[in-house]
């Protein structure tokens, strides 16, 4: 017969073991609640970007639509006024034939041309803005363009104007030469203007790591406002009591045809900041 053992079992602990699956349970609901509050903040996050994303598309949709009337109506106020513009260009034209050999009078026909092809600028540029024709793309050297429409337009400066050029960017990129032409002659042209030709001028490119080409314009102006610097890139916005505001429109227009964006903000000055898709990129 066996021996019975002297060592007696210890009694089960009813309250110890209610108390170890309390600790374990609260433990799993604890990490469950964690992993709960880190997704709702997650899921907060991403509707807030949603929210916000949603928000640019119904401005940009809106601002998309408002533009389009604008244009349509620009253009056709603009196809009124060139025709009769065209007329009385002739007619100057005639009339400083017949005054030539009257120099008060010849003097004055040629202010009257003067002012015809102001208005005709004018006209160009809001027919311009009111096309949206597809641009025929092709491989341009920016960098030799940028140097081209700075020397086009640097000894037209009256004042004390300089320029300083870094282009240390790969300059190729898939544009429309001429269209491009018109972007840097009026970024270029609105800084002289806006530091009075007295200012400086630089201009940088560089490839970031993700390809492409940025190009940074700069004048040591007085800045852009900052009432008008959500809209500056909105058609008859000028910071300028001359000029009708369609020149950063017509930009903006043209750099979303390349995909491009152009943005700006003030650093002792103006600085415009355009960034290329690489090349090949739509």
């Amino acid at each position: 017969m066996r021996e019975k053992s002297n060592l007696a079992e210890k009694p089960i602990d009813d309250e110890q073991v209610a108390s170890q699956v309390l600790a374990i349970a609260f433990r799993q609901f604890s990490e469950a609640s964690a992993k709960l509050e880190e997704r709702y903040a997650t899921l907060r996050t991403e509707v807030e970007t949603l929210r916000s994303q949603l928000r640019e598309k119904d401005l940009a949709m809106k601002r998309s639509e408002k533009l389009a009337t604008l244009g349509e109506a620009a253009a056709a106020i603009a196809h009124e006024v060139r025709n009769p513009l065209g007329a009385i260009k002739l007619c100057i034209s005639l009339l400083k034939e017949d005054v030539a050999d009257r120099p008060e009078a010849l003097d004055l026909a040629e202010q009257i041309d003067r002012s015809i092809n102001s208005l005709d600028g004018v006209v160009s540029n809001i027919l311009q803005f009111s096309k949206h024709k597809k641009l025929s793309m092709g491989p341009v050297n920016i960098n030799s363009l940028i140097r081209e429409q700075l020397a086009l337009l640097m000894p037209r400066a009256t004042g004390q104007a300089r320029a300083t050029l870094d282009l240390s960017g790969a300059p190729y990129l898939n544009g429309n030469e001429h269209t491009l032409r018109q972007v840097f002659y009026n970024l270029f042209l609105n800084a002289m203007q806006t530091t009075k030709q007295c200012g400086t001028l630089d201009i940088r490119s560089f490839s970031p790591k993700n390809g492409g080409l940025v190009v940074l314009v700069k004048d040591d102006g007085p800045g852009i406002a900052p009432a008008i610097m959500d809209r500056l890139f909105e058609p008859f916005v000028t910071t300028r009591n001359e000029g009708t505001g369609l020149g950063l429109a017509i930009v903006k227009q043209i750099l979303d045809q390349h995909n491009a964006k152009i943005s700006v903000r003030n650093d002792q000055g103006a600085e415009f900041r355009i960034e290329f898709p690489a090349l090949g990129c739509d």
